[in-house]
């Protein structure tokens, strides 16, 4: 029996993994082929999903594949210390004697395999076989020192770094669906969308609103995602605004352009990252300008938008009554923002007047 062995993070696993796995099974008719996530790489800090999350997110990519499976050795053992691929075949060679395995890895990791760990002992264990990745060299001394295979494989572009700095397509739609319900990567996924400020606002805007949520009976993560995408077409090139504006949303393309972005912005959680959460949708539509049908995860997303500390000004005092009553703190924002603009002498959404005696349940004299 002939079996691929592929070990990595996989943080996330992506369709260029997939894509190799199976032409590596074509191009030297394997049997089977396992992803072997890694617990403890020897190579990197540890890894940024949890391992179930990890396992999850290969279990959903390889859901059609009848020949790629999971390999749990590295995950299961009870210590702590990290691993080295040596020792991970001595497991398998044990258990499984007569399964020919076939160890695959990227000519990155070929450059530099004379420094891995009993290198030359894992040679002549497995059949050693290397693959195209994308700005490295198809040749390297190391494939005839090891003996390595070298498949002829689209060369892999993607990397799962790349992924989690917001290259998402070349993620598997349920995969990205996983990713974006469990909030994984999020925050650095949507960096590159905006500028410094906004960014930081965005992660304090997501920590905020989690604080309001725990006081008040709404899901944690919810808020978590609501808050860090909050503002996420902010800074939409205005030419595509118009377009996805007055295409999705018409009925609002009169109002004022800065706050084009909280439809624009569910839109991107919509459709890019393919959030299906209806109240995490509907916070992020509502959190400018407010609604008469807000949901209590709305209300946190909101007050934390407004009472941001990075905004500047002393919001403590409101903040603590977010945490204790977001229903009083939501209130206390309307009255805040309706007398500061009377003040001002700032003109006000009619809209706004249908929200605030929604909430505030007041009179209003123009």
């Amino acid at each position: 029996m002939k079996v691929g062995l592929f070990g990595g993070s996989f943080d996330p696993i992506h369709i260029g993994h997939i894509e190799l796995a199976k032409e590596a099974i074509e191009q030297l008719d394997l049997d089977e082929f396992y992803f072997i996530p890694t617990k403890h790489n020897p190579w990197k800090n540890n890894s940024i999903a949890s391992d179930e999350d990890r396992v999850k997110m290969i279990e959903i990519a390889i859901r059609d594949e009848e020949k790629l499976h999971i390999e749990r050795v590295e995950l299961d053992w009870p210590d702590e210390e990290k691993n080295y691929t040596i020792k991970t075949i001595k497991v398998l060679k044990n258990a499984h004697p007569d399964v020919d395995y076939y160890y695959f890895m990227g000519m990155d990791q070929v450059c530099h395999y004379h420094e891995w760990k009993k290198a030359k002992k894992l040679s002549k264990k497995v059949q050693l076989v290397a693959f195209n990745r994308g700005g490295y060299p198809d040749k390297h001394e190391n494939l005839k020192k090891f003996n390595f295979i070298k498949i002829d494989n689209s060369s892999v572009l993607a990397s799962s770094t790349e992924i989690r700095e917001g290259n998402i397509a070349m993620l598997d739609g349920d995969v990205l669906r996983y990713i974006s319900s469990h909030g994984l990567y999020l925050d650095t996924m949507i960096k590159n969308r905006m500028c410094e400020k906004r960014y930081l606002h965005s992660l304090s805007v997501a920590n905020l609103c989690v604080e309001f949520a725990k006081g008040n009976g709404v899901d944690p993560l919810d808020a978590y995602i609501a808050g860090v995408m909050h503002d996420v077409a902010k800074e939409m090139d205005m030419k595509v605004a118009n377009r996805l504006m007055s295409r999705y949303f018409p009925d609002y393309l009169k109002t004022a352009k800065p706050i084009w972005h909280q439809w624009l912005s569910r839109y991107v959680c919509e459709h890019d990252f393919l959030i299906e959460n209806q109240d995490i949708l509907k916070a992020i539509e509502d959190h400018t300008t407010g609604s008469t049908t807000m949901t209590q995860l709305g209300k946190c997303l909101y007050c934390a938008d407004k009472l941001d500390p990075l905004r500047g000004y002393d919001s403590s005092k409101q903040i603590e009554i977010c945490k204790q009553d977001i229903d009083e703190g939501f209130r206390n924002e309307l009255t805040n923002f309706y007398e500061f603009s009377k003040q001002k002498g700032r003109s006000i959404d009619p809209l706004f007047y249908d929200i605030y005696k929604t909430y505030v349940k007041g009179t209003l004299d123009d």
